[in-house]
């Protein structure tokens, strides 16, 4: 979910992002400085790589100068990815994963959901101007801010690998609370191994594929956003990068924004109580969902029998 700059993509390399502190001044009706309008929505869909959105130039006057830059790749990145697939590939030889085991269909189904709505909290957190002031997260809130200005450069020009490593911590955080949490069983690995691959991989690969834009997509990814599964690109460009960016914070497929952003709407709730909401489920989701499978299992299998099938 992080945001920068890096190889492989069409934005020349820009310089490290900030503030800056002098305050806008509305330049005179038809002067050549004024900002142009947002995409439209047409464009959004991402059908035109050229014309779906673009990055803010100097005469746009953006309040960064430019996305926060990209750290590289390390070997580190590189063995936790593989430590997830092999992750995956045990728990797929145990019982099918969910794949094959109709089972867990309901647990994957709400995981979809809930995956992004995670996101959607910790992104409408970050979008607050006031992460700024707190240097914990001032790094972080630069990254999701500047985004607004630099989509482009802060996504393409990233790349998809290096989206995919910069979710590394908050995997680690999910993993780490998992262990301590949860009780160790079936349930706990399969919840934790689809947060990862839905919170954290899907969140990068959404967001990236959003604005892929074209050719870049491909006919799998265009599916899968017809289908809400991955973020649509007319849901996220056409809706939360249109001034002023409160809605549609959910970056994995965008089905939790509809319950969502009535609540995330504006500046409420404060950025305080996201924090202890993301915080809170950041350590306890794992644990609280892989403790209420079972009963919700026993549950859908008595009104299968109640009703005959």
């Amino acid at each position: 979910m992080g945001k920068g700059e890096g190889k492989g993509g069409e934005a020349p390399p820009p310089a490290r992002s900030s503030r800056q502190k002098p305050a806008r001044s509305a330049p005179p009706p038809g002067d050549a400085t004024s900002r142009p309008a947002p995409p439209d929505l047409a464009s959004a869909r991402g059908d035109s790589s050229s014309s779906e959105e673009r990055d803010a130039v100097a005469s746009d006057r953006p309040a960064f100068d430019g996305p926060e830059p990209v750290l590289p790749c390390t070997a580190l990145h590189a063995l936790h990815h593989a430590c997830v697939a092999l992750a995956c590939v045990a728990m797929f030889a145990h019982d099918g994963f969910f794949l094959l085991a109709p089972r867990h269909a309901a647990l994957a189904a709400f995981m979809v959901w809930y995956s992004d709505a995670y996101t959607a909290i910790l992104h409408c957190a970050l979008d607050r101007e006031e992460c700024l002031d707190y240097k914990i997260l001032a790094s972080a809130a630069r990254g999701f801010q500047a985004h607004h200005e630099y989509p482009l450069a802060s996504t393409r020009g990233r790349g998809l690998y290096r989206m995919l490593c910069d979710t590394h911590k908050i995997q680690v955080i999910t993993v780490l609370s998992a262990a301590a949490f949860c009780r160790w069983n079936a349930d706990a690995a399969r919840t934790c191994l689809l947060k990862l691959l839905l919170a954290a991989y899907g969140g990068a690969a959404g967001h990236f594929f959003a604005h892929g834009g074209g050719a870049r997509r491909g006919t799998v990814v265009r599916a899968l956003q017809d289908l809400h599964l991955m973020l649509p690109p007319r849901h996220h460009v056409g809706g939360h990068h249109v001034k002023p960016h409160d809605k549609n914070f959910g970056i994995v497929n965008g089905l939790s924004n509809y319950a969502l952003n009535p609540w995330l709407k504006d500046t409420r709730p404060r950025v305080k109580t996201l924090f202890a909401a993301w915080a809170f489920l950041s350590l306890f989701d794992v644990a609280i969902i892989e403790r209420l499978v079972e009963p919700v299992e026993r549950g859908v299998g008595g009104l299968w029998r109640v009703w005959g099938w």
